[in-house]
């Protein structure tokens, strides 16, 4: 091959590959070991940031190129491997994964029998059954949620992993069961501030789902109604925000656990408490119980309380 053809060839795997490149690659298409030598010495044309891996320009990396330079470290496209961990949230669009100045590691995700050991910035990850990526941008990318369980994993700011969780449930829509099925019992175990945010995003997601049923049954119950959603301010100052209020009785009921019910009892207010399958599997126990407890109140110090509607 002669020189004008190897230039040829490397100009395409540069376009191609965001110009990161393996020696293999570069050795196939004729690059001389002597000229790889030379490029890539300190202050050449190239650089190899990982072994086996050249980047064909010199100056700093971009996260695009990070990426990729460590899915070539692992073996990629030869072997499947995968982003994942932070870089893999940041790679998904989570804004919480994307420092301005930058991942100092890229976590890259491989099949168990692959013999290949964390190095510099790449951190590896083996896995059993890998799932099937999503390719973003060209790269592929863990599902989200093993990204994410992996990120957590790996977190030593247990602040950051509860933004994360945050984030993922409330603005991505994944479901607080299936993150926590893929952390497992282990590592939530190490992380009970986890734990607990998963476990009252799931409650409140079925409390959410409730409230439909829970205004159906009620109007067709014939009971006074409610005030849903509503806002509890205690001498102007805020209370709660429970599932629903009867203003004139003190009666709240609860579908989930964000309504502050402690705070709201200590005050003498009656907090029923039902669970959103009740709805469905014994609507007439519902129903029986909040006649008795609004038959028995009223509770509370009424006339120091505001309710405000609520705004659905």
């Amino acid at each position: 091959m002669t020189r004008n053809d190897f230039t040829h060839a490397v100009r395409r795997l540069a376009r191609e590959q965001d110009r990161v490149a393996t020696v293999a690659q570069l050795a196939e298409v004729g690059v001389p070991q002597s000229r790889l030598r030379e490029w890539c010495r300190p202050g050449g044309r190239w650089q190899r940031p990982l072994p086996r891996v050249v980047v064909l320009q010199p100056g700093p990396l971009t996260a695009a190129q990070r990426s990729r330079a460590a899915l070539a470290f692992a073996g990629y496209p030869q072997v499947p491997a995968m982003i994942t961990g932070v870089a893999g949230l940041a790679l998904h669009g989570v804004a919480v994964a994307a420092p301005p100045c930058g991942l100092p590691v890229v976590d890259v995700l491989v099949p168990s029998e692959r013999r290949i050991r964390t190095h510099t910035w790449v951190r590896v990850h083996r896995g059993r059954g890998l799932p099937v990526p999503d390719a973003v941008d060209g790269v592929p990318v863990a599902p989200v949620v093993r990204a994410a369980a992996d990120g957590v994993r790996e977190s030593i700011d247990p602040e950051w992993a509860l933004e994360v969780v945050r984030e993922l449930v409330t603005a991505l829509g994944v479901p607080a069961a299936a993150l926590a099925a893929e952390l497992g019992g282990a590592v939530l175990a190490r992380r009970p501030a986890v734990a607990a945010l998963l476990d009252t995003m799931d409650s409140n997601r079925r409390a959410a789902s409730a409230e439909p049923m829970a205004r159906a049954l009620v109007a067709r119950s014939g009971l006074r109604q409610p005030l849903w959603r509503p806002t509890l301010e205690f001498d102007g100052a805020f209370l709660g925000s429970p599932d629903a209020y009867w203003v004139r009785d003190g009666l709240v009921l609860d579908l989930g656990p964000g309504t502050g019910r402690g705070r709201l009892e200590s005050l003498g207010l009656r907090v029923l408490r039902v669970a959103p399958a009740a709805f469905t599997r014994s609507p007439a126990e519902v129903v029986a119980a909040l006649r008795s407890a609004l038959a028995e109140g009223p509770y509370g110090p009424l006339e120091r309380i505001t309710a405000l509607p609520g705004t659905r």
